[in-house]
């Protein structure tokens, strides 16, 4: 035999999961989002700093560092031009932009040499930091865009690609003009992915927290909202199997929401009349059992031999009490018959058996005359 769930449970078993269900989607949709608006936060850092960068600088200084960085291979001759008015005029400023903006390198290049490109400023500091003339191969992508700022003058943005010496980059290089307006350089700033994980994973974790408030908010709104509606419907049913055993007291009245207690007014209703037919049927079935048995005892008493006809005058018995009165009645009337000097005596000292009120018995004698029973009041 299978056991009824309670509505409380069935209902948790419904809200509960779809709760859960669309928690985890509104998740996976909030990281996407989040990390695609972190991304074009960076986007838009890197390709603002590498333009600004390239406005900054002026042209016929940076001509001269780069004519020394052709001729300064060497890391002597490198370090020496670093410490010149030129380089630090313009390496300081770079760095507290790097700095302030939290950017990984922030440098100026120019094509050529053995390689894909040489650096001419660069704003890193130990070990990471690129001396004047050093060279560097790119990522063909990221080499095509570089070629494409110097040839069109436009801004150039990477994709996050890898690169063997430098790892995860994302990277903006913009056009620098000489002193005489042409385009020969790029300012590049770059990004390492390690700082868009960490910035991601920040605000990440504030949204995990955010959405589990959020999340135990809601169950809790929904154990309320179930609690609301499950006790009243659990009553409501327990009220209906009560009524459906026999029980038919009134229900008393319960809080519950306006549909639930429309519900419930009309099982009051039904209950009220449903015990209303059922009086009506019992007192039918009474009276229908008081008049066959009423009809029983007269039968019997007219098989009786010498017993006289009865005729009961009043209303209809309502009761067994007053059915039983009727038949005592009736067998003193039969006495009454049979015995004259009985029937004297009666007459001479009144009525000697009282009924209900407006109920008699009479019985004939063989001479005409009546004698009443229970007629006084």
């Amino acid at each position: 035999m299978r056991r009824s769930v309670p509505i409380q449970t069935l209902l948790l078993r419904v809200f509960l999961p779809a709760i859960a269900i669309v928690a985890i989607g509104l998740g996976v949709l909030t990281y996407n989002r989040l990390y695609a608006t972190i991304l074009e936060g960076f986007d838009r850092k890197l390709i603002t700093t590498s333009a600004l960068t390239g406005a900054m600088i002026d042209g016929r200084d940076h001509d001269r560092l780069i004519a020394a960085a052709r001729a300064a291979p060497e890391a002597d001759k490198a370090a020496e031009v670093e410490h010149s008015r030129e380089y630090l005029s313009h390496i300081r400023p770079m760095r507290r932009i790097r700095e302030e903006l939290g950017l990984t390198y922030l440098y100026t290049q120019i094509l050529g040499g053995d390689q894909d490109i040489i650096y001419v400023l660069d704003s890193s500091e130990g070990d990471e930091h690129s001396l004047i003339g050093s060279e560097d191969d790119l990522p063909d992508e990221t080499l095509a865009g570089v070629r494409r700022s110097i040839a069109r003058g436009t801004i150039h943005l990477s994709p996050i690609e890898y690169q063997e010496q430098w790892g995860l980059l994302k990277t903006a290089a913009a056009p620098l003009r000489a002193g005489n307006g042409r385009i020969t350089a790029t300012a590049g700033a770059d990004v390492n992915v390690s700082l868009i994980q960490v910035a991601t994973q920040n605000a990440l974790f504030t949204s995990v927290v955010i959405g589990m408030a959020s999340l135990l908010a809601c169950v809790l709104a929904v154990l309320l909202v179930v609690r609301s509606i499950a006790r009243p419907l659990d009553r409501l049913r327990q009220e209906a199997l009560r009524i459906a055993g026999g029980d038919h007291a009134p229900l008393a009245p319960f809080p519950a929401p306006r549909d639930i207690a429309r519900l419930r007014t009309a099982l009051a209703d039904s209950a009220a009349a449903m015990t209303g037919r059922l009086a009506d049927a019992r007192d039918a079935f009474l009276a229908e059992r008081q008049r066959g048995a009423l009809t029983a005892i007269g039968a019997g008493l007219r098989q009786a031999g010498d017993a006289p006809a009865l005729q009961f005058a009043g209303p209809t018995a309502q009761d067994s009490d007053a059915l039983l009165r009727r038949a005592a009645a009736a067998r003193l009337a039969a006495r009454v018959a049979a015995d004259p000097d009985l029937a004297a005596r009666i007459e001479a000292f009144g009525p000697v058996m009282r009924l209900a009120d407006g109920e008699t018995a009479a019985a004939r004698l063989p001479d005409g005359r009546t004698v009443t029973i229970g007629s006084g009041s």
